[in-house]
């Protein structure tokens, strides 16, 4: 029933009915106190004071949602229904969410078993409501009704009959079942896939050390292997000698910054090459996925998965994304080939004959290469203005800028915090008090999720006339702590990560919805990252760099024609990051479309869409799409970023960009978008917030107006203005 999003890697999670965001009445955390400093349990819940809380707030929980189906039974009014429909879902999602965090951050492996344990029971019960008739019924009834006064409340009704539907309630007995083990079965293959992934990395050994750059050898394991040599003190003797070398994990992180930095080619070829091959017991995975979903979506009347799960995206069809990706991948391919061929150039001129073509392993290493010399970028000078606690004055610069509101630190009761390094902000309105919290979990940890994302802990809901619950949400990160200095410094990615991921944030603690089933992020898939693509822009404006970017030792502030560079370092080969994105949006249509053939290939699926729209070269024994896990938590809905870097270079380019931090533009970007979350239409959000021109109607379909995305990255040419009309 409720989608939520978590992160950027993007880790977007689709559920079903019952699932995710927190809670409600009965489960008050204290987060909402900030007086109350007698000790707690994590997050603020009582019951979380010890790893066996989590016994009996799954119990609680359960034993309030029995409560609810009960009064739900009785019959009482439309609105009432509704009500507590949502008010169940915020009680088992106390428990998901809760359970879900801690099993993902907490570093004392008896709370990551029990939070495990926890997950599993709530997941059984939530297989339950999934199917209780009783609750179907009732929905039905107040959608059927009339009575309802309100658009959101309408609107509420209208999701939660479709999302009991998506779960085959309304299916025969033998069907019903089938969809259930089959959606049993997707989950463990989710699981199975990412879990593949994380305990098999590859690596690869090299030696001698010196063959890795110094800049990265922080990164890599140091090696020893043993070599025999002529002993200097005997000759014709002979010794063992210790030789130093690196091992490299070919996990995504490290592998791009080998790619990146590493001058030996073999080193670079080495890396990718196991990099992109394991782990390869995702083959089976992703094939009995793929197999799960389709059959899943034929049983529920629908052609492909893709079909499936776009019914309540603005997209609508598979039909409209996939004439969107093709319209885009032949907007781009001239620009594309023309920068494919300036890196190529680039490594024939610098290696000679010897070198025939480009290979996927070249790209980042001479792309990287180029930029540094066109803006003369060294990203030690580049990290130095960005000191982390100088980033987050940033962000407590963009509430209080646009939207008159503080963000700072308060103090959490004693149990409330997994960790020390962990903070906890406030957002503050003078006139409006406590708008919502904020916990920062920053820094790497050994046994910690390993990316960047934003994980829900209670969603916002109007509880009376009076009274609000506040939303509280977690945002995850892995910056990494020198060994020679106390402050960390972020690079300009990290940073437009950290502004990408507080706008998925803001989305959730400014939203001001009836029922927490609307809460924030909690909108349609193709939609919800507008917010975190907007809020990257005010990473890369120097107007609002200059207030906080400042040297960490001199206090310099960030020099304006630094910031230029980095910009157009960063706008170098679009064309070529642009034509991936299509690229791996196609991917994934395909691979959760419509099957024509059975089984199918996914290797050469994959193979033959990267040479309609790539450049990059397929190496046989390649796999991108086994360690690729947005194709479990989008499934058919990747191309959803390309929607919301639409999206957002529309909203910068008409709203903000004049002045990024004026006021008028918070109120809004506040009162006209972040504050509905779901409860209206995206696309009705997008024109009230821009006017006309943002969205466009395509064969019974939405798809963004791609004019401002183009135009940014100088794509648009006259051929391509016409096309995106």
């Amino acid at each position: 029933m409720w989608n939520f999003i978590k992160n950027r890697e993007p880790n977007i999670h689709m559920k079903r009915l019952f699932e995710p965001f927190l809670s409600y009445r009965h489960f008050r955390t204290r987060a909402v106190d900030r007086q109350n400093t007698s000790s707690t349990g994590l997050y603020g819940f009582d019951h979380l004071k010890s790893p066996k809380g989590f016994q009996r707030f799954v119990d609680e929980a359960i034993e309030r949602s029995s409560e609810l189906i009960d009064y739900i039974s009785g019959m009482p009014s439309s609105a009432e229904i509704i009500r507590a429909m949502d008010e169940i879902s915020d009680t088992v999602c106390s428990v998901v969410d809760s359970a879900e965090l801690c099993r993902q951050t907490h570093p004392a492996r008896g709370f990551v078993e029990e939070a495990i344990k926890a997950s599993m029971k709530i997941n059984v019960y939530l297989h339950f409501l999934n199917t209780n008739h009783t609750l179907y019924n009732a929905v039905k009834k107040a959608e059927q009704d009339g009575h309802l006064l309100t658009e959101e409340a309408r609107r509420a009704a209208l999701h939660l009959r479709i999302d009991f539907e998506k779960g085959g309630i309304h299916l025969p007995s033998g069907k019903l079942d089938r969809v259930n083990q089959l959606n049993m079965d997707a989950h463990k293959l989710c699981r199975e896939y990412g879990e593949n992934i994380i305990n098999d990395p590859g690596y690869v050994d090299i030696f001698p050390a010196s063959r890795i750059p110094r800049q990265i050898q922080h990164l890599l394991k140091p090696i020893y292997r043993l070599t025999s040599g002529v002993s200097k003190e005997s000759l014709g003797s002979y010794e063992d000698e210790q030789e130093k070398g690196f091992r490299i994990i070919t996990e995504p992180r490290t592998l791009f910054s080998v790619l990146q930095l590493t001058p030996d080619e073999q080193v670079r070829k080495m890396a990718y090459l196991k990099g992109s091959s394991i782990p390869h017991a995702n083959h089976e995975v992703l094939d009995k996925l793929i197999n799960s979903r389709h059959e899943l979506a034929q049983i529920m009347g629908c052609k492909s998965y893709a079909e499936f799960v776009m019914q309540l995206n603005m997209a609508s069809s598979p039909e409209v994304v996939v004439s969107f990706l093709q319209e885009m991948s032949n907007m781009v391919k001239e620009k594309a080939d023309e920068e494919f061929n300036t890196i190529r150039n680039l490594k024939r001129d610098l290696c000679g004959q010897r070198c025939v073509d480009l290979e996927p392993w070249d790209e980042a290493y001479y792309t990287t290469m180029m930029k540094s010399s066109a803006y003369n970028l060294d990203s030690a000078v580049v990290a130095s203005y960005f000191s982390l606690p100088q980033c987050i004055e940033g962000l407590k610069l963009l509430v209080k800028s646009l939207f008159g509101a503080s963000f700072d630190s308060v103090p959490m009761a004693p149990g409330e915090s997994w960790h020390p390094d962990v903070l906890k902000m406030c957002i503050h309105h003078p006139e409006e008090g406590d708008l919502g919290f904020l916990y920062l979990d920053l820094f790497s940890r050994k046994g910690k999720y390993p990316g960047c994302a934003t994980f829900a802990i209670k969603g916002g809901r109007k509880i009376s006339e009076t009274e609000y619950q506040l939303p509280v949400m977690a945002l995850v990160f892995n910056f990494s702590r020198s060994h020679d200095s106390s402050i960390v410094r972020l690079n300009h990615s990290e940073l437009e990560t950290l502004f990408h991921e507080f706008g998925h944030a803001l989305h959730a603690l400014l939203s001001r919805t009836d029922y927490q089933h609307f809460a924030g992020t909690r909108v349609a898939l193709d939609f919800a990252e507008t917010p975190s693509n907007l809020f990257e822009y005010y990473a890369r404006d120097y107007r609002v760099l200059k207030k906080f970017a400042r040297h960490y030792s001199t206090g310099e502030v960030i020099p304006e024609k630094l910031v230029k560079s980095l910009n157009g370092a960063r706008d170098m080969f679009a064309a070529t990051e642009l034509q991936r994105q299509i690229f791996y949006a196609l991917v994934d249509q395909t691979l959760f479309g419509e099957q024509l053939s059975v089984p199918r290939d996914t290797n050469s699926i994959v193979a033959h869409l990267k040479r309609q729209h790539s450049n990059e070269k397929h190496v046989e024994g390649t796999h991108m799409h086994i360690r690729f896990s947005h194709f479990l938590t989008y499934g058919a809905g990747y191309y959803s970023y390309l929607y919301a870097k639409c999206f957002a270079a529309t909203i910068w380019k008409k709203l903000c960009q004049e002045d990024p931090l004026s006021p008028t533009t918070g109120t809004l970007l506040r009162t006209k978008l972040l504050q509905y979350g779901g409860a209206k239409e995206p696309a009705d959000l997008l024109t009230d917030l821009v006017g006309d021109g943002i969205v466009r109607y395509h064969n019974g379909g939405i798809v963004p107006d791609v004019t401002s995305c183009l135009e940014e990255m100088k794509l648009l040419d006259d051929k391509n203005r016409h096309i995106s009309k």
